[in-house]
C-alpha cells in the first residue's frame, strides 16, 4: 500500500500540484485530477490506483493542449489528432480527447465547413474544386463535402468566372485560340470545373480586334525573328519562325501575311 505524504502547489505553475508518495516526489497533477480523485495527505492508495491517477492526468494534459490549440481558430478532428500525435500522445488517449471535444462542440465539422466555404467565397477567387480539395485535406466527411460543394456553387455570384476571365484577358496579350486556352487553364488551376467554365466562355468577348491581333503578332514575330536569325537564314529562318508562332496560337495564313509585310521571305 502507498501513502500520499504531501501535496504542494508547484512554484512555476500554480495550476498544477506536486504529489509525493512515501515522502518521495511521484508526479505533477492538475487541479482537476486532484479534485476528481479526492486526493489528500495521508490517503492510502494501491499501485493500480496510482496508475489510474497518472493516466487521468495525462488525459487532462492532452485535453488542455487540445483546447488551447482549438482556441486560436476552428479545427477539424484530423488536425487535432495530428497535433496531439506530434506530441506523442497514445491513439487511445487522443480518441478520448476527440470524443470530449466533439461532445462539447469544441470540434464541429458542419460549423467548420460552413466557415471554410464562406472564407473561400468572400476572400479569394478560387472555385468549388479548390474548396473540395481543401476540405478533403482537412479530413472532413465526404457527404459533408458533397453537400457544401453544392452550396458553394449555388452561392457563387454569376459574374465570378467572367470577372476572373476578364482580368486574365487584360494581362495576357495573346492570339484568340491561345488566349482561350490560357483562360480555361487558369480557371481550372483555381478550382473551376471545365463544365462551369464552358457555361461562361460564350458570354466573353475573347476575340480581340484585328488591330490588336496585328500588334500582338508583330511583337511576337520580332521576338522570334531576333532569336532565330543568329542561327538560321533564308528558308530555314522562315521555317523556324513560322513553327514558333504556330505554337503560340497563330494561324499559318496570319503568319505568312505578316512575314511578307515584314520582308522576311524565302531567299
Amino acid at each position: 500500500m502507498l501513502k500520499i505524504t504531501k501535496i504542494e502547489v508547484q512554484k512555476k505553475n500554480k495550476e498544477r500540484l506536486n504529489l509525493f508518495i512515501n515522502d518521495e516526489f511521484e508526479m505533477g497533477i492538475d487541479q482537476a485530477t486532484y479534485i476528481y480523485f479526492n486526493l489528500r495527505k495521508d490517503l492510502e492508495i494501491t499501485k493500480s490506483k496510482l496508475q489510474e491517477i497518472k493516466n487521468y492526468d495525462q488525459y487532462r494534459q492532452a485535453l488542455n493542449q487540445a483546447i488551447i490549440y482549438l482556441s486560436h481558430k476552428k479545427r477539424t478532428t484530423h488536425e487535432v489528432e495530428k497535433y496531439l500525435a506530434e506530441k506523442e500522445y497514445s491513439i487511445e488517449l487522443i480518441s478520448q480527447v476527440i470524443d470530449y471535444c466533439k461532445s462539447n462542440k469544441y470540434i464541429n465539422h458542419e460549423d467548420y465547413i460552413e466557415s471554410l466555404k464562406n472564407t473561400i467565397l468572400k476572400t479569394t477567387d478560387k472555385g468549388p474544386d479548390h474548396f473540395e480539395r481543401v476540405a478533403k485535406e482537412k479530413g472532413l466527411e465526404p457527404e459533408l463535402i458533397f453537400t457544401y460543394k453544392e452550396k458553394f456553387e449555388l452561392e457563387m455570384s454569376e459574374d465570378r468566372i467572367p470577372n476572373i476571365a476578364k482580368k486574365i484577358m487584360q494581362k495576357k496579350k495573346q492570339p484568340p485560340n491561345r488566349l482561350k486556352q490560357t483562360i480555361v487553364q487558369t480557371l481550372q488551376q483555381r478550382g473551376y470545373a471545365f463544365s462551369l467554365i464552358n457555361e461562361h466562355l460564350t458570354e466573353l468577348n475573347i476575340e480581340p480586334t484585328s488591330d490588336d491581333v496585328e500588334n500582338i503578332l508583330m511583337k511576337d514575330l520580332e521576338k522570334v525573328y531576333n532569336k532565330y536569325q543568329k542561327k538560321y537564314n533564308g528558308y530555314e529562318l522562315k521555317s523556324h519562325v513560322i513553327q514558333a508562332l504556330v505554337r503560340k496560337g497563330y494561324t499559318f495564313d496570319m503568319i505568312n501575311d505578316k512575314l511578307r509585310e515584314s520582308g522576311i521571305v524565302d531567299e
